[in-house]
């Protein structure tokens, strides 16, 4: 996972979102509240403590293998999907939308930022991807990446190796039971993968916006309270190994 002070696209969003081309600013404080808005509606009776609790327990050696098992299986388990540049425009726009009401300053910002004929986020999240192994055009793996940068941000992680390929996918077999096991999810792939991939973008936005202007340890305690919130997990609490998350 790139390093946020290291990531030459990310540079050009930053740009855009603290308004070097635009008018509207996303301060770290206005990119909590874009986030909370959207994250909720995003894992709100989808993603919940229980599930993430029951997935993490699930995930033991003769699980993965089960999982890992057929062709036919892993086939059916697919969270793979083909995204279009109308599905990422359709993110933007959902998100713009779902702001306008609690956060009109951030709707105006997320679509001067990455709406019609601006900044593409994909590209930026491609960048973060880099050096996890992660794919691109997966749910399970765009939750995992999700997940890591929770957990990255919540340690102020500057070292670009920090996160081996088997520590991102052990976080990814662990979380991969919330959405392989469900059809319903699984039928959603592509909605859930893209609006993932946007969110961490904006979550990096701020922890770089965050560093600049002297408020990472704000920034990080209201990131680390959601993730405690929503999926029961205090990111200081756990540390990252090949099999995923692990207390310390």
């Amino acid at each position: 996972m790139k390093n946020p002070m290291k990531t030459t696209c990310f540079l050009l969003a930053f740009a855009l979102l603290t308004g070097v081309e635009t008018r509207a600013q996303l301060s770290p404080d206005l990119i909590m509240e874009t986030y909370n808005s959207n994250i909720s509606v995003i894992t709100d009776g989808a993603i919940n403590k229980s599930m993430l609790e029951n997935s993490m327990e699930r995930n033991t050696a003769a699980d993965r293998n089960a999982r890992r098992g057929t062709a036919a299986s892993r086939r059916l388990m697919s969270t793979a999907y083909t995204p279009t540049p109308a599905l990422r425009q359709q993110t933007v726009q959902a998100c713009v939308d779902r702001l306008q009401a609690s956060s009109p300053a951030g709707a105006q910002a997320v679509a001067a930022a990455f709406g019609p004929g601006k900044y593409d986020y994909s590209q930026t999240y491609r960048e973060i991807l880099k050096g996890t192994g992660l794919r691109e055009n997966d749910a399970t793996d765009a939750l995992a990446c999700y997940m890591l940068m929770g957990w990255a941000l919540a340690h102020n992680v500057q070292n670009d190796k920090a996160i081996t390929i088997p520590m991102a996918q052990g976080v990814r077999d662990q979380i991969a039971p919330l959405l392989t096991t469900s059809a319903k999810l699984r039928t959603r792939a592509a909605q859930i993968g893209e609006e993932m991939k946007l969110q961490t973008v904006l979550v990096q936005g701020g922890w770089q916006a965050a560093i600049k202007q002297g408020k990472l340890v704000a920034y990080q305690q209201s990131i680390n309270n959601m993730f405690k919130t929503k999926y029961g997990m205090d990111m200081n609490e756990f540390k990252l190994t090949s099999q995923g998350f692990a207390k310390k």
